[in-house]
């Protein structure tokens, strides 16, 4: 007979392993950008997924290089012009994200939060 397991299960206040809740809107922005109902809440799904993935990747990585990458997209005026660009970037850091630890991936959350609250005050 199993015993019940006492550990604690993380939840995440962003959902980011939830793939209907990170994935589905980084991949719904991808398919806004050119189109009339492109908004500033796509752009922030694309630059979540950007933020947490510098934050969690070692520095010298294929996946730090594209989230600065797309960080840096998404932090201007997007244009179809760059929908190839965020695609390319996008494709190397959602698929490396899913396969991270939960209490990491709240660490980079944690982590991200107060340096945005330290600059907002």
């Amino acid at each position: 007979m199993r015993k019940a397991s006492s550990r604690r299960s993380s939840i995440l206040p962003l959902s980011i392993k939830n793939r209907v809740q990170t994935e589905l809107p980084a991949l719904v922005a991808l398919t806004a950008i050119g189109e009339p109902w492109f908004s500033a809440q796509h752009q922030s799904d694309l630059l979540a997924v950007a933020l947490v993935v510098r934050e969690m990747a070692p520095e010298d990585s294929l996946q730090a290089q594209c989230a600065v990458e797309l960080q840096g997209l998404c932090e201007k005026e997007i244009t179809a012009d760059c929908k190839v660009m965020i695609a390319l970037n996008l494709a190397e850091c959602l698929p490396w994200l899913q396969v991270q630890p939960n209490s990491r991936i709240q660490r980079a959350l944690s982590a991200i939060l107060a340096k945005h609250v330290l600059v907002a005050a």
